[in-house]
């Protein structure tokens, strides 16, 4: 009887955006939730109905909501066992704005004028695809920007693995607006003409973005260094700065907590857009040092190493131009890999000067682009691999042709694994280090090969190839880095 009367909550929600039409309201696009957890439990299941429809409705505008619920045929209680009260579970995610009556709310809608701006400031107005997208820049502290996320925020839920609500206090109640002001929102709108009145322009939601300020704790200037040199105290004292002090000026890591594509929007280069804009925006700002993500999912992964890696290679020439110093002697026996990534042999005889890359302009390349270290140091990982010679250079797909490799070519290649390898080891060094040596090697060799065969899949997105190889075409030139992949990443920590 249970399995009769339960509806699957990911297929009976239906979300949808909407705007008016001449005789009430039209949908603009329909599309489910990738999940229903964090509102239905674990089950996802919804007991008491059959033909359970949940329409949750939202002005492509300005995201006013609307919930309705129906179904065929609803469960008569029996005992303490009745059906679901789906609107009173939703009211724990939804404004009340969200429960007004279908006239009410059909007439909310005819209401917004044709005028009407997303809140907040213009920061980017472009085409893609021949049409318009805008992208707005508000903070929390913004009643209207603080509504507008307040409205849409149940997507975090529903698409976001973990995801949680911004702005709020453990108590459910908004934070205080200094809190609130170091959130920035960022909203991606296609403005096009309104259909029968192409004199005026409407808007169409597709996403969002929020970002958040920390204070970055920095060692203080000495009095008589930091204006020559900027260089550190050279004693761990440290006093607050006299008179008033402009919080705006303070140095901060900006860090991305979420970031939502509608998925009627996904795979047209939206993402890549709005991350892009985000990024030179905060690469713009003198005072945010860094700029890191919050629990990035798969997706986000790809899109963002894409989106770094295209950058690097754009505006950084020195990035551009790294390669893999193969000037370094490799010892037969009894090798050392130093943090500088020179190699020595034990008894030092073969020592280089020189490492594989040059660790300290990195590090000051890695501050200028305002790259997380991880992030960053996987970025060079994945440029210095794309330099490789083509008979050494590891491929996504393991069946292409590859010419005979040279021994310089080999070399390389080693001196390349060698420093993937060391920040791999360091990274999980307490994990290997509970394995005997010989599993210890096996496992550092199967994660370097399981990350070679990302990187690989990453650089055929940067680099789209239409050649075909053993007869299957490889890359289509119009590949989107805004796709999710169709594969899982093979390895759970790179």
């Amino acid at each position: 009887m249970e399995d009769e009367w339960t509806a699957n909550a990911n297929e009976a929600l239906t979300i949808s955006l909407v705007r008016p039409s001449a005789q009430s309201i039209e949908k603009v696009v329909s599309f489910n939730p990738k999940f229903t957890y964090p509102i239905f439990g674990e089950d996802e299941r919804i007991f008491g109905y059959k033909g359970l429809k949940i329409n949750l409705q939202f002005d492509a505008r300005n995201l006013r909501p609307h919930l309705s619920v129906s179904s065929a045929k609803k469960f008569n209680a029996v005992g303490e066992v009745e059906a679901v009260n789906v609107k009173e579970i939703m009211k724990e995610f939804l404004p009340g704005v969200a429960f007004q009556t279908r006239s009410e709310y059909e007439k909310a809608i005819q209401d917004v004028q044709d005028t009407w701006t997303p809140p907040g400031a213009l920061v980017k107005t472009t085409k893609k695809n021949g049409e318009t997208y805008e992208i707005w820049r508000g903070s929390l502290a913004d009643p209207a920007v603080k509504q507008l996320i307040r409205r849409v925020q149940i997507t975090v839920l529903l698409f976001i693995e973990g995801g949680s609500y911004i702005g709020l206090d453990a108590d459910g109640n908004d934070d205080p607006n200094y809190s609130l002001a170091r959130w920035s929102v960022f909203l991606v709108y296609k403005k096009q003409p309104i259909p029968g009145a192409t004199e005026k322009q409407e808007y169409i939601f597709q996403g969002f973005s929020t970002v958040y300020d920390f204070w970055m704790y920095q060692l203080p200037l000495s009095s008589s260094t930091a204006h020559d040199h900027g260089a550190p105290k050279s004693d761990d004292s440290w006093e607050l700065p006299q008179g008033d002090l402009d919080l705006a000026q303070f140095p901060r890591r900006a860090r991305i907590s979420q970031f939502i594509i509608l998925p009627p929007y996904q795979g047209k280069g939206i993402g890549a857009l709005l991350y892009d804009t985000i990024f030179a925006l905060y690469m713009a700002d003198v005072a945010t040092k860094e700029i890191t993500v919050e629990d990035p999912n798969e997706d986000f992964d790809l899109l963002r190493d894409i989106c770094d890696l295209k950058y690097l290679r754009r505006n950084v020439p020195e990035f551009a131009a790294l390669r893999v110093n193969g000037n370094i002697s490799i010892p037969e026996k009894g090798g050392l890999l130093h943090h500088n990534t020179q190699i020595t042999s034990v008894n030092s005889a073969g020592s280089s000067a020189d490492g594989i890359v040059d660790m300290t302009k990195l590090e000051e390349l890695r501050l200028k682009a305002k790259i997380a270290p991880r992030q960053f140091w996987r970025l060079v990982e994945m440029h210095l691999m794309s330099t490789l010679p083509t008979s050494v250079r590891p491929e996504a797909d393991a069946e292409s042709m590859k010419p005979p490799a040279a021994k310089a070519d080999q070399k390389v290649y080693s001196l390349w694994r060698l420093l993937l390898k060391q920040r791999l080891y360091r990274r999980n060094v307490l994990i290997l280090a509970e394995l005997e040596t010989t599993e210890r090697i096996i496992k550092l060799n199967e994660t370097v090969n399981n990350v070679e065969w990302e990187y690989a899949r990453i650089l055929e997105r940067v680099e789209p190839k239409t050649t075909a190889t053993n007869g299957k075409r490889k890359m289509d030139e119009g590949a989107d880095e805004d796709t999710p992949s169709t594969k899982r990443v093979r390895v759970a920590d790179v």
